[in-house]
């Protein structure tokens, strides 16, 4: 009668071993799904942050050509102080 026991007790370890076996499996696959979700969604957003990036610079550039042409003298001696500034720090 033990030996039936043990045997009963063997088919239902391995009938549990199975089922976790296969709930491993989804699981995995479950996460694997998430990870792609998740690398998509992280892509789209880099590229949006990217996109308003670019539009704040090209925004600046702008700004920065109507200062220019509106005084030109006032940005050529700031453009060299800035530069003679810069010669200063780098002989250090």
């Amino acid at each position: 009668m033990r030996e039936g026991n043990a045997a009963m007790a063997d088919r239902g370890l391995d009938k549990e071993f199975d089922a976790l076996k296969n709930d491993l499996g989804t699981l995995r696959e479950d996460v694997a799904t998430i990870a792609r979700l998740l690398a998509r969604k992280g892509s789209a957003q880099l590229n949006d942050a990217v996109g308003t990036g670019k539009a704040k610079v090209q925004e600046g550039v702008v700004m920065l050509e109507d200062q220019i042409t509106a005084r030109p003298l006032t940005s050529l001696l700031i453009a060299f102080g800035v530069g003679v500034l810069l010669g200063k720090l780098t002989q250090r």
